[in-house]
């Protein structure tokens, strides 16, 4: 769609989204699926659905998740999905860096694409809170260039971090493919979505 075609068939809004939303996630699923298997490409996903209102804050008891929002038996199998649709496409094992929070420990968990390592830097951080977003954007690129290209690596995070880091909105276990280009700027590739 022209940028202009979407001008006048969603005003100045769908202008905002069009330009906010890269082509490049338009990429068939094998194609996405496939970029996994090329050196310097990251997951970023999305904990799977955890329904709640709790206040949470990252100075709380990340070990006591009676006082977080957790994953409903929906999520369980959400981030159960995940993992199979790895499998399926070839990827059995891979690194898994998840937030502190109970729910993003669990979506990593329960893919059982091995062994899951916390990084305080993939905590909930709030879109509002500019400061906070990037602060968290530089931590999480810093996190991104460390990894060796040949490790593919999933980050478990959150809807707020993923947006601070790909300039991407995902739904609850959804996924988005990156990179980052030769400026060390993050580019996203593909979003996948376990059905």
């Amino acid at each position: 769609m022209s940028l202009a075609k979407g001008v006048m068939r969603f005003g100045l809004w769908g202008l905002i989204v069009l330009l906010a939303y890269p082509a490049t996630h338009a990429l068939a699923a094998d194609d996405a699926w496939a970029l996994l298997k090329k050196p310097g490409h990251v997951v970023l996903l999305r904990h799977s659905n955890a329904p709640g209102n709790q206040t949470e804050s990252d100075d709380m008891n990340f070990k006591d998740c009676s006082i977080q929002r957790n994953l409903d038996a929906g999520g369980k199998a959400q981030a159960a999905r995940i993992g199979d649709g790895f499998r399926k496409h070839g990827i059995a094992k891979l690194q898994l860096i998840a937030s502190q929070y109970c729910r993003a420990i669990d979506t990593a968990k329960l893919t059982k694409l091995g062994p899951v390592s916390e990084n305080p830097v993939l905590n909930l951080v709030y879109v509002a809170d500019l400061v906070a977003k990037n602060a968290a954007l530089k931590k999480s690129i810093e996190l991104i260039r460390k990894i060796p290209p040949n490790q593919l690596t999933m980050l478990v995070t959150h809807v707020g971090n993923i947006q601070a880091i790909a300039s991407t909105s995902l739904e609850p276990g959804e996924m988005v493919v990156v990179h980052l280009d030769k400026s060390g700027a993050v580019v996203a590739d593909a979003k996948i979505i376990v059905p």
